[in-house]
């Protein structure tokens, strides 16, 4: 139909991630559709996003923008700033390389490594006691506390203690006396507002402003406008207060690791210098430092937490696959618990990165993201004029038959470099441009992938290291749900203590 286009053919699928598989198989993997006046290009493929992808600076300066102007957004404030839909090109640029510095930095990855090692400990003596009153652990509610508690704990420094909610809940009473009152209510009002930003972002971004500020509509449209003053406020309170703290600080007295800390202290005496572009020779001020936390906070927890479960997903359903995960984890950690645990450990574990990889390919978080362009290209062999939506099928590149040898196979070792494996990534067949495109790629790739595995594969090693795992269900499927991304409905797992070998 000339006015719907095909916004109809979606009404046949449960979601949208699924309707791009059926566009994918029914026009290709390179195609155009639209949904009303809207106009989407959908790119299946790795060579032809690799305009896109690409690390060239002459190509990815062509797609800086990540979508086309958005109303919902732009009343948010997130159009304006951040590092994720922000169109103000020039802040933006500044904003990810200050971003990019840090998330390289050793320094801070060690502190994510070290961090994420001591709160998941923390859980282990929860879980320690549910498994003593013989009680099944649902691994996709325990993650979702303890990535969102991950994410503020190391990237404002506050304390946080979701886990211990969880734990709570089931009918148990933990204090968390090393927490005062104060802290807990500041924990649990960070993590009330983020999730509240979560659901008001999906408003925003979806619902036209036509409909938000129609009569009987606008006042919960103004309700959600206020949460969002409320997560900017509390936000930049907390930025204002430990600007303050950094303030009193000699240049000598050791700072804390944490994001927010080091992003304070970019291009002072407490901190790392910049140097590659007069326009970085200076600090972020408050405003411009929310936007890139609130983006690190949107983007960090949800995501983290379904690619935990379905890593653990992969572990209980191949045992063969345990069973190599272990002996590398045993051949580089030891078979004792040790506390001992270096960051530099970790990036030894090329079985274990493979299988955080392999699982990624198969099941990504996100099936799929906008990319727009702010100039005239060539893709696909076709000239686009400027602002045009391509929207990058993550799931249909990662599983596309012409770069993948048994695509759909869930097979770790493709990611091990061998000439003698016909499905290692040296396979010709394999070798495509963008095959493996999870975190995406160009000028938009995400800043904090390396952060994101890292905590995988720590709660990875240490859970195994601790226990013996497997499904509560032998016929555990992937129950998943997907919004605008993929998410745990439930995942039972049952736990028992791993006899430690002397």
């Amino acid at each position: 139909m000339p006015l719907l286009g095909n916004t109809l053919e979606l009404l046949k699928y449960k979601n949208i991630a699924e309707y791009l598989k059926g566009v994918q198989s029914k026009y290709g993997d390179f195609c155009e559709i639209h949904f009303g006046f809207k106009r989407l290009l959908i790119i299946s493929n790795g060579d032809v996003a690799h305009p896109i992808h690409t690390s060239s600076v002459t190509l990815s300066r062509k797609f800086l923008y990540r979508d086309l102007k958005n109303p919902g957004l732009d009343e948010m404030g997130i159009e304006n700033s951040g590092i994720v839909f922000n169109r103000n090109l020039d802040e933006w640029k500044i904003n990810r390389e200050f971003v990019e510095r840090i998330v390289r930095s050793r320094n801070f990855l060690r502190m994510i490594a070290g961090k994420t090692y001591e709160m998941a400990t923390d859980m282990f003596k929860l879980w320690d006691i549910l498994i003593n009153d013989q009680r099944e652990i649902d691994l996709s509610k325990w993650l979702e506390k303890f990535s969102g508690d991950i994410s503020v704990t190391t990237i404002t420094g506050l304390p946080a203690y979701s886990v211990h909610t969880c734990f709570n809940s089931l009918g148990y009473e933990d204090n968390c006396d090393n927490l005062s009152i104060s802290e807990r209510e500041l924990s649990s009002k960070m993590i009330s507002l983020l999730n509240s930003f979560f659901k008001t972002a999906q408003w925003f971004s979806l619902v036209p402003p036509f409909i938000r500020h129609a009569p009987g509509i606008s006042f919960f449209n103004g309700k959600l406008s206020k949460l969002i003053k409320d997560f900017e406020v509390f936000l930049i309170e907390i930025i204002q207060k430990r600007r303050a703290e950094i303030d009193l600080l000699s240049e000598t007295t050791l700072q804390s690791s944490d994001f927010l800390t080091l992003l304070l202290t970019v291009n002072t005496s407490h901190g790392i210098e910049l140097h590659s572009h007069k326009s970085l020779n200076r600090s972020l001020n408050d405003y411009e430092i929310f936007g890139v936390i609130r983006d690190i906070l949107f983007g960090s927890v949800e995501t983290v937490t379904t690619s935990m479960c379905l890593v653990f997903y992969n572990i209980c359903k191949y045992s063969s696959i345990k069973s190599k995960v272990l002996t590398e984890i045993y051949t580089i950690f030891g078979h004792s618990n040790s506390s001992n645990f270096l960051y530099e450990d970790l990036e030894k574990l090329s079985y274990c990165d493979a299988l955080i990889k392999e699982t990624l390919r198969l099941n990504t978080p996100f099936p799929y993201l906008p990319r727009s362009n702010n100039e005239p290209v060539e893709v696909g062999g076709y000239l686009w004029e400027k602002e045009q939506t391509f929207i990058l099928h993550y799931q249909g590149i990662n599983i596309n038959k012409n770069d993948w040898i048994d695509e759909e196979i869930f097979y770790p070792e493709r990611f091990l470099r061998s000439e003698d494996n016909e499905q290692s990534m040296n396979a010709s067949k394999v070798n495509a441009r963008e095959a493996f495109a999870t975190f995406g790629g160009g000028a938009r790739v995400c800043p904090g992938k390396h952060w994101a595995i890292i905590e995988i594969k720590v709660l990875l090693v240490a859970v195994l290291m601790k226990y013996e795992i497997e499904f509560v269900n032998k016929d555990q499927g992937l129950d998943m749900a997907f919004d605008v991304s993929y998410h745990w409905r439930e995942l039972k797992i049952r736990l028992r203590p791993r006899m430690q070998e002397t």
